[in-house]
């Protein structure tokens, strides 16, 4: 029977890894298919022809369609009505669609101005601030080796921004959205294991597009076939990414799949090279090495406290 709770256990952990693999590879999709359809200016795109140049609402109203569908199909197999969408959570997939939506343009907006690489390694700060903000928000207590590693992991953002250099608007937008994403990481807690996978992509979507439609009805630019075609392929990513992340949270744990999000820069630079001939900088690198390594350090830690809880009866405290 331990053979077997064994390799239950090693089984899940597996499919843990595989599902937020895709979760990664399937949000660097989104990340280039976005940053085709935003456009850059002076920028000449390799492979995909035309420059797009459309409005950050237009892209967010359009690109929300796809996964939206997807959660409809899914509702209809599950329950056997693609309406019933019933939920005991409004409040927090209100708060959790509020920061969908300011994630999503802060970083759709930001794609425009640095490259794509760059935006990944500031946005990889996110982790750092789950972490920081994990005491304030869900009441966790974090010592001073996590705290230190915070502090490795903002010095690595300092490096990667070049702050010797002007820092734009750009890299303003990709920080804002590495916040907002991490208070979603948050919020996503609370709801992984309780609500319905379906309802967590439908509600946290379907918030976006209903905000985005004014918007992009006045930046509204006319759209060529290769550009609908990214924005279905920009679409059904998201919605593949995001039910693949709540499997993986559902199978493993948060600090031992964080790691693999560091794999992003491998996609972004690979996006970057074939699209756009560019390829991160030796700061851009030095700052995103010490960012991961602050990160990777931080869900050491994780795991080890959370491995001393299951240790120790439930009145002890947990030491730091």
């Amino acid at each position: 029977m331990t053979n077997a709770t064994s390799a239950a256990r090693d089984g899940a952990t597996l499919r843990a890894f595989i599902y937020y693999g895709l979760s990664v590879l399937s949000f660097s999709v989104v990340d280039a298919a976005t940053k085709l359809l935003r456009g850059e200016p002076d920028t000449v795109t390799r492979w995909i022809p035309g420059n797009f140049d459309l409005g950050t609402w237009q892209v967010i109203l359009l690109t929300r369609i796809p996964p939206i569908c997807v959660a409809l199909i899914l509702t209809a197999q599950a329950t056997g009505s693609p309406f019933r969408l019933k939920t005991k959570f409004w409040k927090m997939h209100l708060l959790r669609g509020f920061l969908v939506l300011a994630t999503t343009f802060t970083f759709y907006a930001g794609l425009r101005y640095l490259p794509l690489a760059d935006c990944i390694v500031i946005a990889f700060a996110a982790p750092i601030f789950v972490t920081a903000l994990s005491g304030p928000v869900l009441g966790e207590k974090v010592g001073w080796r996590r705290w230190s590693a915070v502090g490795v992991g903002f010095a690595g953002v300092i490096v990667a921004v070049r702050p010797d250099s002007a820092i734009g608007i750009g890299t303003f937008l990709i920080l804002a959205s590495a916040v907002a994403y991490a208070l979603t990481l948050l919020t996503l807690r609370p709801l992984s294991g309780k609500e319905h996978s379906h309802n967590i992509v439908f509600y946290s979507t379907v918030f976006g597009a209903v905000v985005a439609i004014v918007p992009a009805i006045l930046e509204w630019k006319p759209i060529a076939l290769t550009a609908a075609i990214l924005i279905v392929v920009q679409g059904l990513a998201s919605a593949c990414g995001q039910l693949v992340m709540i499997k993986a949270f559902r199978l493993g744990e948060a600090s031992m799949l964080a790691p693999l999000e560091f794999t992003a820069l491998i996609w972004a630079a690979a996006c970057g090279l074939a699209f756009w001939d560019e390829f991160p900088t030796v700061e851009v690198l030095a700052g995103a090495a010490l960012i991961i390594g602050a990160n990777i350090y931080i869900a050491h830690r994780e795991a080890q406290r959370a491995q001393r809880k299951r240790e120790v009866p439930e009145h002890a405290s947990v030491p730091e």
